[in-house]
């Protein structure tokens, strides 16, 4: 027998380091999946038409915001604080939708809440009989900060866990698979749960300065929470009302923000979307500027309530003659300009906060990007702004310091030291909310002064009659 000399063929299988080559890979790629999947956001939901884009599209500000699954169960888990679910912070419900206008669904890794426009620029307004929803007007029910400091609490709260929430979503006939209830107890609880945490520092400042309160916001301290300036070791305030957003197009010329600290409209809206939850990276400026398209000339609501048009005609006259137009009229005199605070004596808090190095920090929002802050300003005064809707934007002065527009009209020690705020009931006679109950707005409180703005307050009271008329009529 001749032995055969040729060696045995190897195997052709992979070398085991070409194994753990492959494997690594593969983790690499599940890796860069899975940073995919919880970073990059979905696409958003589109709607049809630019009003329904307002009320529930999105703007890029869910990246960080409550996970839906978690937030749709909170009226049930925490019944005794929220009886009447969202409403019971001013969110407002249409017939036939599941979510409040203002507030989008979109999903990073789960789908989480976010606001839009229309968070902080609708209202719902209850006179004469009916109900109209204000789209582009001040939010005047909604209490942001108090809806935020909830959340805050709630995530902390120890009856908030994985079987309450798993539990209510049964019991409100929407069960959640053994999947994502895995997902739920083990990894968005918990990362909720630290996040919180950290909130509840951030958020320390609005605990020691008087309450924002419906229809009102402090964004000038929530940006100098995010510098790191500290804002819980000081007395500044920034809070103001939320303004009107409808008929941009006559303030393009103009000065934005209450104080008049920027003139670009485009970077006024960045700002509030930044405030409002968006990112830097996320920023859906596409969606920003199609909804700032369409509020360029999006119409004030008319009053609702007849007016008489001698008496209307008269209050014309009564408001050339004392010289409201200089001020107030579009394309007119110092419409748009900024008046000193030492000249129109409102409360200065707002306009002190926003200084020469708030500016110097705005200038770095943006950085690395095409959109850049660069037209922001300390102006040390408030911008004189168009009446157009007036009646539907109270209460008054940029701190939304007096309830209507005849209270606006009197001597400072007329108008009221206290009142309600976060209602829907609309005083006609008056020319704003006629609140009995709510949340009580207290004028002796730091920012919240109801000083100044005397113009009109010196006219008889049959001229401030046809004045308040010719108002409304705006």
């Amino acid at each position: 027998m001749v032995n055969d000399p040729t060696p045995p063929a190897k195997s052709r299988g992979l070398k085991p380091i070409t194994w753990i080559a492959a494997l690594l890979l593969l983790a690499v790629c599940l890796w860069l999946e899975g940073k995919r999947l919880t970073i990059k956001p979905f696409p958003p939901k589109t709607f049809a038409g630019p009003v329904a884009e307002f009320k529930y599209g999105s703007i890029g500000a869910e990246t960080n915001g409550f996970p839906f699954v978690i937030w749709r169960e909170l009226p049930t888990i925490f019944h005794d604080r929220m009886p009447q679910g969202w409403k019971q912070f001013g969110f407002i419900y249409e017939p036939g939708q599941d979510l409040p206008v203002g507030v989008s669904v979109r999903r990073t890794a789960v789908n989480r809440i976010g606001f839009n426009c229309a968070t902080c620029h609708t209202a719902q307004i209850d006179a004469g009989g009916r109900s109209m929803l204000a789209l582009g007007a001040p939010a005047e029910q909604l209490d942001l900060q108090a809806y935020l400091l909830f959340l805050i609490e709630a995530s902390l709260d120890p009856r908030l866990t994985a079987d309450a929430v798993i539990e209510s979503a049964k019991a409100n006939g929407r069960p959640i698979d053994w999947f994502d209830r895995q997902i739920l107890a083990h990894v968005i609880i918990p990362e909720l749960k630290h996040e919180a945490g950290d909130l509840a520092t951030s958020f320390a400042w609005m605990k020691v300065k008087a309450p924002h309160g419906p229809g009102r916001t402090d964004a000038g301290n929530v940006w100098r929470q995010r510098w790191d300036m500290h804002p819980e070791r000081d007395a500044a305030v920034g809070t103001v009302d939320f303004p009107s957003v409808w008929n941009q197009r006559v303030r393009l010329n103009g000065w934005f923000h209450w104080d008049g600290n920027n003139s670009s409209l485009t970077e006024r809206n960045y700002s509030a979307a930044l405030a409002g939850g968006a990112t830097d990276w996320l920023l859906d400026r596409r969606k920003i500027g199609k909804i700032s398209d369409w509020l360029l000339d999006l119409p004030p609501p008319r009053f609702p309530a007849h007016l008489d048009p001698a008496q209307v005609a008269a209050g014309r006259s009564v408001y050339t003659r004392a010289g409201c137009a200089a001020c107030h009229d579009a394309g007119v005199g110092r419409n748009g300009q900024v008046t000193d605070i030492d000249v129109v004596g409102t409360d200065p808090q707002r306009a002190l906060l926003f200084n020469d190095e708030m500016v110097r920090r705005f200038g770095d929002v943006g950085k690395g990007y095409s959109w850049r802050f660069t037209h922001y300003r300390s102006s040390h005064g408030y911008a004189n702004m168009p009446l157009d809707g007036i009646w539907a934007r109270a209460p008054y002065l940029h701190n939304g310091s007096v309830p209507d527009l005849t209270a606006l009209l009197a001597p400072v020690a007329r108008r009221p030291a206290q009142f309600w705020r976060g209602c829907r009931h609309y005083d006609l006679a008056r020319g704003g909310y006629g609140c009995t109950q709510g949340v009580k707005f207290d004028t002796s409180l730091v920012g919240n002064s109801n000083q100044g703005h005397l113009y009109g307050t010196d006219l008889g009271d049959a001229e401030k009659a046809a004045l308040l008329a010719y108002l409304k009529s705006l």
